[in-house]
């Protein structure tokens, strides 16, 4: 089956869209894409996912210039990458074309810090996109597992947990954002009704200058299991883990979704 590419641009251009297009046809793939809708609020970056996930796309190629990677655009560009990776089940492979990869390199977060970021007039790259879509998905190396779920109507809904081992107690909190809804049950799908045990709301904690608002509970989480939040709002960093009452600090991980501060 040929491979494709799903192409992102970030501003509306039909006659470039239009010369990208034909550019990857010349080189013997696939192409599809859209433009950019840069609305967190009604989570817009989620329409792509589903073509972004499909078994002959073999890249996501990102283009605009280095001033188009607004805060919100980096936002809704990773969720949008977490959601693939979480669907795929592997690292996306992920490249960008700028006027300035350089000035691009330096905002990108960790959701996106994969992604390959090289400039339109590059002389190879035909052949970095080809091998790029054709390489093998890689597994994603990582302590915890981390999942989006944007469901219509209903809200946007948050999934972590453990790789191995078990979370003794958990924590989740956002920057950005406020949660609403807490659950714990299996990977992978959101639980109807859940038991929280000893469950803590709306803490504060200060997380290196910024603000996090928390929730937690005593439940054991598997590396079976997933804790679930569902947040409103525009969130821009996630704080989740282990959770111990007792401990002076939090034993967590941190990922956020907008450029270096």
């Amino acid at each position: 089956m040929k491979k494709t590419v799903w192409i992102t641009m970030i501003q509306k251009d039909e006659a470039k869209a239009r010369a990208v297009y034909n550019a990857i046809s010349e080189y013997g793939l696939g192409a599809e894409g859209h433009f950019w809708k840069d609305d967190l609020d009604n989570m817009e970056w989620s329409g792509p996912v589903p073509e972004i996930v499909k078994h002959q796309n073999g890249l996501w190629l990102i283009l605009g210039g280095a001033a188009d990677f607004t805060t919100s655009v980096l936002q809704g560009l990773s969720l949008a990458a977490l959601s693939a990776c979480g669907l795929k089940g592997g690292q996306l492979p992920i490249m960008i074309l700028a006027d300035d990869p350089e000035a691009v390199l330096e905002k990108l977060p960790p959701a996106l810090a994969s992604a390959q970021v090289f400039s339109p007039d590059n002389q190879a790259l035909g052949a970095k996109i080809t091998a790029r879509a054709n390489m093998p998905l890689k597994p994603v190396a990582s302590e915890y597992r981390f999942n989006v779920h944007a469901l219509p109507k209903v809200g946007l809904w948050l999934e972590a947990g453990p790789v191995n081992g078990d979370w003794q107690g958990v924590l989740f909190g956002t920057a950005g954002a406020t949660i609403d809804a807490m659950g714990i049950g299996p990977a992978g799908t959101i639980p109807e009704r859940s038991t929280l045990e000893y469950p803590l709301r709306n803490m504060t904690l200060a997380m290196g200058g910024r603000e996090v608002v928390a929730w937690a509970a005593r439940n054991v989480v598997s590396e079976k299991d997933s804790v679930y939040v569902r947040v409103k709002g525009q969130p821009e960093t996630f704080v989740f883990g282990p959770f111990d009452p007792e401990a002076d600090a939090i034993d967590g991980y941190t990922l956020s979704l907008g450029p270096p501060e």
